[in-house]
């Protein structure tokens, strides 16, 4: 990225901030609404997801994450948190704190500030192999409101860890830790080093509309996996617009983008792209909702090394893309989805994601299985207190991808960030199937995860659509392509856990765990019989299960 380049990035930054504090003035007379998001994300401990997912709530359960004004006017999102549990009432010290509330917190008319210590410290043992794995995290969460409009939210995790066999060949190959960032070898100790920080500004300029300009992670769907857009993938800058009406709620995001190689050695910078993602969800009657999203990834140069940086023709949050794309005969990457999901009853919700990389009805109903067919889709059901036993939640979901589904001509361009997919963890040319069993009762918490997924992995120096970060130009001809082609791979994944959650303010909680995984095609059989405990910190999600 050039150093012009650079600049204009800040003094983007700095345009935007001058605009929202103008505007927080001028706002502060007139509105006076809640602006934080919940940090509870991690899926196995969300407990809220019941009470959202009912009839005639009109809650927007595919952004994630939400907004707590949001999930206050459907339930008490604090008396969720303390359910079945006893909370003691007045003035609490510090172990009560540190038990059932955040263990700092200052509060007056024009301030709040909350500190809380986030950490994960966990041990491991790899059968077959004979290896230990250590994770050591610290860190640190700081969030607040200032005034009646702003929230802020801080973390920053520093690391030290080894990791089963599969993943150090993940991070080998990629160089990053799965969702969590770029690694460094830590001396002769076999250990990774590798830090991760986000954070947030929030503004509400007024009942409908919120602006966030921060350094984090999205999610859009209803599923455990997303087609669209994940939390995979290491955390990105970005500048949100949100605005909600009726039963509509419509969400406009910039972002900046890594692709992890550089181009030249020394201490020249990893290659900057941007993405534009656009998803307007309606929430039809009491029970359907349906969503579209399109999102448009460019390179901050390019090929010629001419600097593009922000393509003002994609800024209007209020078009479509693809047509816009096709008439500046630009190179970008397109791509276009459609969300659903309808709640058959309090207890039971179905979901779905269709995503187009390319469609050209002649070459899909041709039956030459032309390359550049590029679609996928998932399918899927949720459900809570299952067979009327309270909390008992299951969820099972199909996930398919055809080859070459999120790449590009360029490994710059594709739908990726940081050597990790946007969307799902596999890249594409797969076929998934997921069970999740969740039970908890009071401060006890069970989960049994399965994966079943056939991959089509590729060879050296031949894409054969799995791979997001290789150039699809390296393919073997452009017809009969078709999922599980290349190295056709079965995966299989088992992981059960129980855990007792020590402070639910900050999902707090001590954990024993397994993870049986085995990986088989022609030419190689991988297992990994994982055995964990951990006393860890547990408010986000981190996907190890690839």
């Amino acid at each position: 990225m050039t150093s012009t380049g650079y600049f204009n990035i800040i003094k983007w930054q700095k345009r935007f901030l001058r605009i929202v504090l103008f505007v927080s003035v001028f706002a502060q007379y007139f509105v006076s609404y809640s602006q934080n998001y919940s940090t509870h994300f991690n899926e196995q401990y969300n407990n809220i997801e019941k009470h959202l997912y009912r009839p005639a709530k009109n809650f927007h359960t595919s952004i994630k994450q939400y907004k707590l004004d949001e999930i206050n006017h459907v339930v008490s999102f604090d008396s969720i948190l303390y359910l079945d549990i006893h909370k003691p009432q007045g003035h609490l010290n510090i172990w009560q704190r540190f038990r059932y509330d955040n263990l700092f917190e200052w509060k007056n008319e024009a301030l709040r500030v909350t500190i809380n210590p986030l950490f994960n410290l966990e041990t491991g043992k790899e059968q077959f192999i004979s290896s230990s794995t250590r994770i050591n995290t610290r860190g640190i969460m700081i969030e607040g409101d200032l005034g009646k409009n702003f929230a802020f939210y801080a973390d920053f995790y520093e690391n030290q860890g080894s990791f089963p066999s599969y993943i150090e060949d993940f991070i080998d190959k990629r160089n990053v830790i799965p969702g969590q960032g770029k690694q460094k070898k830590a001396g002769s100790t076999g250990q990774h080093d590798f830090a991760q920080s986000t954070g947030y500004i929030s503004f509400n300029a007024g009942p409908y509309i919120n602006l966030q300009l921060g350094h984090g992670k999205h999610f859009i769907g209803d599923g455990y996996r997303s087609m669209l857009l994940s939390d995979v993938a290491y955390s990105y800058p970005y500048l949100k617009f949100t605005a909600t009406a009726w039963k509509i709620k419509y969400q406009a995001m910039i972002a900046s983008l890594t692709h992890l190689e550089r181009e030249g050695g020394g201490d020249t910078r990893y290659p900057i792209k941007y993405g534009f993602f656009h998803y307007l969800d309606w929430n039809v009657g009491n029970r359907l909702s349906v969503g579209l999203f399109e999102s448009v990834i460019w390179a901050a140069q390019d090929t010629l090394g001419n600097y593009r940086g922000l393509d003002m023709h994609y800024v209007n949050p209020f078009i479509f893309m693809r047509p816009v794309e096709y008439s500046i005969g630009s190179p970008d990457n397109v791509t276009i989805g459609i969300n659903t999901k309808y709640i058959a009853a309090r207890w039971l919700t179905f979901y779905g994601q269709v995503v187009l990389g390319e469609f050209k009805a002649d070459e899909v109903f041709s039956g030459k299985k032309w390359w550049a067919n590029k679609q996928g889709f998932q399918v899927g059901f949720k459900t809570f207190d299952l067979f009327g036993i309270n909390n008992l939640r299951w969820q099972c979901e199909f996930n398919q991808a055809r080859p070459y589904l999120y790449s590009h001509y360029q490994p710059i361009t594709n739908y990726g960030h940081y050597n990790q997919p946007l969307a799902h963890p596999f890249g594409a040319n797969f076929r998934e199937f997921v069970s999740i069993l969740n039970y908890h009762y009071k401060r006890l918490y069970i989960r049994g995860e399965l994966v079943n997924a056939m991959i089509g992995k590729d060879t050296p120096g031949i894409s054969y659509g799995n791979d997001i970060f290789l150039p699809n130009e390296d393919r073997p001809g452009d017809y009969g392509h078709f999922i599980g082609q290349g190295v056709k791979t079965k995966l299989s994944i088992i992981e059960p856990s129980i855990s007792y959650l020590v402070n639910p303010r900050t999902n707090m909680n001590i954990a024993l765990g397994a993870r049986i995984r085995t990986e088989e095609n022609d030419t190689e059989l991988k297992k990994s019989t994982f055995i964990w405990f951990g006393f860890r910190t547990s408010l986000s999600n981190l996907y190890y299960d690839f």
